[in-house]
């Protein structure tokens, strides 16, 4: 069969060219039409609901609002876990499902479930359902700010101007504006005069609602014509609202003007946002799911620059984000990567073939390759990112092998006189079988990733279809067209030829080269006489393994420096906004006073993320210089020290924002959760304060928050239902005044031009600005008499509410924390093995580790499966290709010892073992078998020549040292770019790397004397 396959390369050379070069150009062409991000897209299994509903209290948000959703949306096929936050009037519901499920159409049944009971619903709800990708967050921020203009000016710009521009942009899915107050016309009612008039304050709301409508009345025939009338009060000025008519009093109109002023006002809404200092409102440019980041990033920064020319001077439009930044240098960092690493390959076979034609020949295989990997890319609409070209970075030196092997066995038969035609022929018919297996076994090892769900696959499974591709490419160019390009660059021998192989093996070493063949004879002769030794030393090595893997500390990313950084904060529960922002300005003269810092933006009653946010609560975005001499991790630690110092009464935390990322699609935000339950809600809500006064006590554990979150003081008003019937008075009469004289009742909504400008009754701020006030407060019930509201009803405070946790319908509290210069493994070994001891846990109480740390050990679970899975898969196809067990034994034996050198590597350049340097280990299995297959192929053929087993095994040996060597070498400096962190990107698989050098370095020494030997004492005992 490789006979007649010879024969058809050799036949069909210029076909094989016009194909490879076709696929080459192909690959050239959409290396420019793929969009560019920085992970792979993913479909998070995951849906979150948002709900408004006023501000209702807590206890009845959950009883009207939380608990029917929930109820409604657990019988939704695939759902693993429900978990919801209740505040006042806000609901956040995570439906949580497997990771096979199909997202959208989840999605829909999940709104349909909503949709039938929403007439059950409180009819005030307001819902935000979404499924989740890396897009839901935004990649690009900018700032408005004036030194002049209110905050309700700068909203009307945002939205009305600025925000429909960028939806022009291909690739724009959102803009999302927070900060600001949307105007409004406020009616300010005097209460004297309202109420020397008899009127309920509703009345008011009532007179403008119901004047101010457009309603038609039907068609109307004439003069030819089909007219539509209508019947209209729009009210289109101020001057009009103010001469709305709220009420006849002996026959006289009252108008809004006899009792009220009408200003110009905002929204009233409790947040703070401020950008460098300043109030702004900001808009967060979101990115359709499979836009190209850096385009639309682009397209957006040119909008702005256009923008900027016609605004007034005194309005500034900065950027306070921009993840297209760490999007460009993380896939130039890889690029680089890829460029040093393929350089080096090349030098490396410079150095052991000593001649630019077959180094020509076998090192176009990796441009190839890429290239054919890049259309499969296309066809599998995916992406240039981190993972994507993290495995073309990863497979450089890998894709490489079969052609060293191909073109080395060409140069030999060269040696010995054949033409370069015959010696290409040769090279195929002798090496094909061994090239299929050796290229298939590290598909294998990928292969099971394809099938697994999690973190893990969103990150590693792009990565592994891409090497997978690249490996197809190599192996389908080195049988395919190394032979035919050999076949026309390649001289035949001038001189003598050799006729012994083995001297034509040697023909072209060089010194170093022959001293190490030397040194290798011996050591093979003597390791085969020595087996028992050599198999000790085997289980040492092995032992030694499992000593470096408990050793090496855990994590689950690996850290990266994304030049920007988020500062989480609450402040004491109850804290007014002005005192909160008092406190923050505090932080932002830190920041200010921080060289590194280049800008920064500041929420206060908002979140970046799709999460309820209480007044005491917000973030800040964080944006670091380029050129900066201290890293990010040091920054964060000097800003942590200086606030806790300064301001001790606010909580912080310093998430990384891809950390933070991940972690908020995954509801995993922080890498240490404990989460407590229990029947009894005190119980719970004490064991909690219990642990974040104990957590400190860990080394390393810092940013501790108890996520049982005081939302603070609540004001009551106990209407005394007899007292207020005699008045004539009910209680929703009174719940609708006091909505009226604090926030004010919105009445209706006047058109103007393209705009709608809200019309909102209330009471002017002296009147409202205590409960002493508003007790004293003379109130005018329906049948028109005035009595004060400390009359009808009377003050109740509570000191404190609490949001609620819920877990599958179940109450709970949670403890969160970060960790400072320490492993996540081991600080949660510790929490796990010391929290039980220390603290006293009631009768009833069940303790769960979550965060990423519940991610990491799933990911590592999914990842030790894979490992075995391709183990077993390799195993058998050796079997298929050997058929006999003592050859898969002896390689895969060797392939596992291999871990020593992933472990020692890891060890040493003390990098945490995380999804990255596990997934390396993981690699050097796919890679390192390769050189016991071809060591034990050639042991096969010389047995086949009629050699005993330990000369057959000698000579084999003898006969691959070179091309093990130059693979193993290839595959280590094309990897060591990204080893050495070249690049931010870099940073991402720098733990791989290293995992994988450590890996085949060892290997070189596993596979030439461990397999060997290892199947010298199988085959000495029948195997």
């Amino acid at each position: 069969m490789t006979r007649s396959l010879a024969g058809f390369v050799e036949a069909h050379g210029r076909a094989m060219l016009l194909i490879v070069l076709s696929f080459a150009v192909a690959g050239v062409f959409f290396a420019f039409q793929l969009p560019v991000a920085i992970f792979p897209q993913t479909d998070f299994p995951r849906i979150v609901i948002l709900v408004d509903n006023g501000i209702a209290p807590v206890d009845v948000q959950m009883l009207t609002v939380t608990r029917p959703i929930e109820e409604a949306v657990r019988i939704v096929p695939g759902i693993s876990t429900i978990r919801s936050t209740t505040a006042r009037g806000s609901t956040e519901i995570s439906v949580f499902f497997r990771w096979d499920v199909d997202i959208l159409n989840a999605l829909h049944l999940v709104q349909g479930r909503i949709a039938q009971i929403t007439p059950s619903l409180p009819p005030g709800c307001r819902f935000y359902i979404n499924r989740l990708t890396f897009s839901v967050f935004p990649m690009l921020g900018y700032s408005i700010t004036s030194p002049s203009r209110s905050q309700s000016e700068l909203w009307d710009l945002a939205y009305y101007n600025l925000a429909p521009r960028l939806y022009n942009l291909p690739g724009v899915a959102e803009t999302r504006i927070v900060g600001g107050r949307p105007p409004e016309y406020h009616v300010l009612v005097d209460p004297q005069k309202l109420n020397s008039y008899n009127m309920p304050l509703t009345k008011v709301t009532e007179a403008i609602r119901s004047s101010n409508i457009i309603t038609a009345a039907g068609m109307l025939q004439e003069n030819y014509h089909l007219y539509l009338t209508t019947v209209t009060g729009l009210l289109r000025s101020k001057e009009q609202i103010e001469d709305t008519v709220v009420d006849m009093v002996r026959g006289t109109p009252v108008t809004v003007k006899n009792i009220a002023s009408v200003v110009l006002g905002e929204r009233p809404v409790y947040n703070i946002v401020t950008a460098d200092g300043r109030p702004a409102v900001l808009i967060n440019v979101l990115q359709q799911p499979d836009g190209n980041a850096v385009e639309i990033a682009d397209a957006v920064k040119r909008e702005f620059a256009s923008i900027r020319k016609t605004l007034p001077p005194d309005i500034l439009v900065n950027t306070f984000y921009d993840q297209s930044l760490l999007v460009r240098d993380s896939i130039s960092g890889v690029v680089e990567s890829i460029l040093i690493g393929l350089a080096l390959s090349v030098a490396v076979l410079v150095g052991f073939l000593k001649s630019w034609r077959t180094t020509l020949v076998a090192s176009i295989v990796i441009p190839i390759a890429v290239l054919i990997a890049i259309v499969c890319m296309r066809l599998f609409h995916m992406s240039f990112n981190l993972m994507t070209l993290g495995g073309l970075a990863a497979c450089i030196g890998v894709v490489i092998d079969d052609a060293i092997v191909m073109v080395e066995n060409i140069i030999v038969h060269l040696s010995m006189g054949l033409t370069p035609a015959a010696a290409a022929r040769s090279a195929i018919e002798e090496l094909t079988p061994a090239l299929i297996g050796s290229t298939l076994t590290p598909i294998m090892v990928f292969l099971p990733l394809v099938f697994l769900g999690g973190i893990t696959a969103v990150f590693f499974r792009a990565l592994a279809m891409t090497m997978v591709t690249a490996l197809l490419a190599s192996l389908f160019i080195a049988i395919f067209f190394t032979p035919v390009l050999a076949t026309w660059l390649l001289k035949k021998r001038e001189g003598e030829a050799v006729a012994d192989q083995e001297q034509a093996e040697q023909a072209g070493e060089g010194r170093w080269l022959r001293w190490l063949t030397v040194r290798y004879e011996a050591s093979l002769h003597w390791a085969l006489e020595h087996g028992g030794i050599v198999m000790l030393a085997a289980v040492v090595i092995l032992a030694s393994t499992v000593g470096l893997y408990y050793q090496l500390g855990s994590g689950f990313l690996p850290e990266m420096d994304e030049g920007a950084f988020v500062l989480d904060y609450i402040t004491p529960p109850g804290t007014s906004l002005q005192e909160s922002d008092r406190m923050l300005l505090h932080i932002e003269k830190f920041l200010r006073e921080t060289p590194e810092v280049e800008s920064y933006s500041r929420r206060t009653g908002a979140r970046l993320a799709l999460a309820i946010a209480e007044p005491n609560t917000g973030d800040f975005l964080i944006r670091l210089k380029r050129d900066r001499k201290r890293s990010l991790e040091e920054v964060t630690s000097e800003l942590r020290r200086k606030i806790t110092t300064a301001e001790p009464a606010i909580e912080v935390e310093f998430p990384h924002i891809l950390e933070d990322l991940v972690g908020d699609l995954a509801w995993s935000p922080q890498p240490i959760e404990i989460k407590i339950h229990h029947d009894d809600d005190k119980v719970y809500k004490d064991i909690a304060k219990r642990v974040e006064e104990w957590l400190p006590k860990v080394k390393g554990v810092v940013d501790i928050v108890n996520r049982t979150v005081p939302i603070g003081p609540a004001v009551n008003f106990r209407v005394d239902l007899e007292k207020a019937q005699r008045a004539g008075f009910k209680v929703q009469d009174v719940a609708d005044l006091e909505e009226a004289i604090l926030d004010g009742a919105l009445a209706s909504n006047m058109i103007r031009g393209d705009r709608l400008i809200g019309i909102r009754v209330r009471y002017p701020l002296k009147d409202r600005s205590s409960t002493e006030k508003l007790e004293a407060l003379l109130l005018t019930s329906p049948t028109g008499q005035t009595v004060p509201l400390s009359s009808i009803a009377h003050i109740e405070t509570e000191e404190a509410t609490y949001e609620i946790l819920r877990e599958n319908l179940r109450n709970l509290s949670a403890v969160t924390a970060r960790l400072e210069g320490r492993d996540l493994g081991s600080a949660m070994d510790e929490i796990q093995r010391r929290l039980p001891k220390e603290i006293a846990l009631p009768a009833g109480t069940d303790i769960e580790y979550g965060g990423l740390y519940k991610i990491q050990q799933e990911s590592f679970l999914g990842l030790s499966q894979v490992l075995l899975a391709s183990i077993l898969l390799i195993f058998i196809i050796l079997v298929f290709e050997f058929r006999s067990f003592s050859h898969p034994i002896a390689i895969l034996a060797a392939t596992i010892l291999c871990g020593f050198g992933a472990m020692l590597a890891l060890f040493v350049t003390k990098t945490t073992l995380n999804i990255s340097s596990f997934m390396g280990a993981i690699m050097v299995v796919g890679i390192v078998h390769k050189n016991g297959i071809l060591m034990l192929d050639a042991e096969q053929e010389f047995t086949a020549r009629g050699f005993i087993l330990k000369d057959a095994i000698f000579h084999a040996g003898r006969r691959r040292l070179r091309p093990i060597l130059m693979t193993a070498l290839a595959t280590i400096f094309g990897m060591l770019p990204l080893a050495l962190g070249v690049g931010s990107g870099a940073q991402m698989l720098q733990p791989l790397a290293i995992a994988v050098i450590g890996g085949v370095t060892v290997s070189m020494v596993l596979s030439l004397l461990v397999t060997p030997v290892l199947f010298y004492q199988l085959r000495g005992r029948g195997l």
